[in-house]
């Protein structure tokens, strides 16, 4: 069961397959860092500044793959630079 804003709701109700396809597993920074191929530190930063697709859980920096491979593709076809110096 998870608990939304207006009370509960059955995990019961969705399939298996219609809860993966509707909810993509986020990476660590770790794990951003080796899909990029760049230093974790790196990703953290860019983070922070907001020039890379993420969202904020906490003190922790998590990443969707598919978001992360379309904003690769989007640089790649602008010409901008991936990372920040």
């Amino acid at each position: 069961m998870l608990r939304g804003t207006r009370g509960i709701v059955k995990m019961s109700m969705l399939s298996e397959g219609q809860v993966s396809a509707a909810f993509e597993p986020l990476l660590t920074a770790d794990e951003a860092a080796e899909h990029l191929r760049i230093h974790v530190k790196t990703v953290q930063k860019m983070a922070r500044e907001g020039a890379v697709p993420c969202i904020r859980m906490g003190k922790y920096w998590r990443f969707s793959l598919s978001a992360l491979d379309q904003w690769v593709s989007a640089q790649q076809e602008s010409g901008q630079p991936t990372a920040t110096a």
